[in-house]
């Protein structure tokens, strides 16, 4: 029995200077030197979340916010501490995104109005597994400079321990590896993060000038384009309630409406929609046009 206790004795002082070196290295600073350093590098906020939850380093990127923490490992995904690297876009974009690399334990995403996307590159399709609701976009998005950037991301991690996704409201790239204390690896993850979210916004001003014409007047579709889409999901907008943004004309599920907090469409900035239940739909699917 003295034995017994003595051991327990010895787990438990163990346990303690364990405790109190990772409050120490807290308090003095030691622990996530790279992201103080990233913060001073973009002129950015250093925001501590105390003993239990890692900083967070936020600084302006154009128009759009970056925020950089770490994921902590979950139940599904043990001992695994992931960087995080998040743009939030002022503005919302009609664009949605899922890239997980095919070796990746991570469940394919299978998000609402995406389909599979190849790009005709051999060796890209058989790496990467991509979902989008815009082809063209996806395509344009996913150029040579885009796709070096991801192999530089790739380097940083473990076979699989990248995904990025893009909604209408944020570009997310996710790192499977801690990266707070290597601040070389930290700046290269935010540096090729901001050469892709330059690329996204690229796209989405290309195919905004290419393909979206601004509809004036009352903003509602024409009988003769067929049923409204969209512009967050990509899916018609032909069943339970939408919103027609009143600025440009652009057809939203309401809840799509609601999760952008405004108009999806870049450039536009409507914040006021205006609901149309089912039953204004006519016979086509499309919206009447008001008398």
């Amino acid at each position: 029995m003295g034995l017994i206790g003595f051991a327990l004795c010895v787990l438990a002082a163990y346990g303690l200077i364990r405790v109190l070196a990772k409050f120490a290295a807290w308090a003095t600073g030691s622990r996530y030197r790279a992201l103080r350093r990233l913060a001073g590098r973009h002129g950015g906020r250093y925001e501590t979340r105390g003993l239990a939850d890692s900083p967070i380093v936020s600084f302006p990127h154009g128009e759009d916010l970056v925020r950089v923490g770490l994921a902590p490992a979950s139940a599904r995904r043990p001992g695994v501490t992931s960087t995080r690297v998040v743009v939030r876009f002022r503005r919302g974009i009609p664009f949605r995104l899922d890239l997980i690399p095919l070796v990746s334990r991570r469940p394919r995403p299978q998000t609402k109005g995406t389909q599979p996307i190849l790009l005709g590159d051999r060796e890209f399709d058989g790496a990467f597994a991509v979902q989008a609701n815009d082809p063209d976009m996806a395509r344009d998005f996913l150029s040579p400079a885009t796709r070096w950037s991801l192999e530089g991301l790739q380097r940083l991690v473990p076979p699989g321990g990248l995904a990025l996704a893009v909604s209408p409201e944020r570009l997310l790239i996710q790192l499977d590896r801690d990266l707070s204390d290597e601040a070389d690896s930290l700046f290269a993850a935010v540096s090729e993060t901001l050469t892709i979210h330059q690329a996204l916004r690229e796209g989405v001003r290309k195919r905004v000038s290419e393909g979206v014409t601004l509809i004036e007047g009352d903003g509602l579709p024409d009988a003769v384009e067929g049923p409204p889409v969209c512009k967050v999901c990509g899916e018609l907008a032909d069943a339970g309630a939408i919103v027609v943004c009143v600025k440009c004309g652009a057809p939203h599920h309401r809840d799509c409406w609601e999760f952008v907090g405004w108009c999806s469409i870049y450039g536009c900035g409507g914040k006021i929609g205006r609901p149309h239940a089912p039953s204004a739909l006519g016979a086509t699917g499309s919206l009447p046009p008001r008398i």
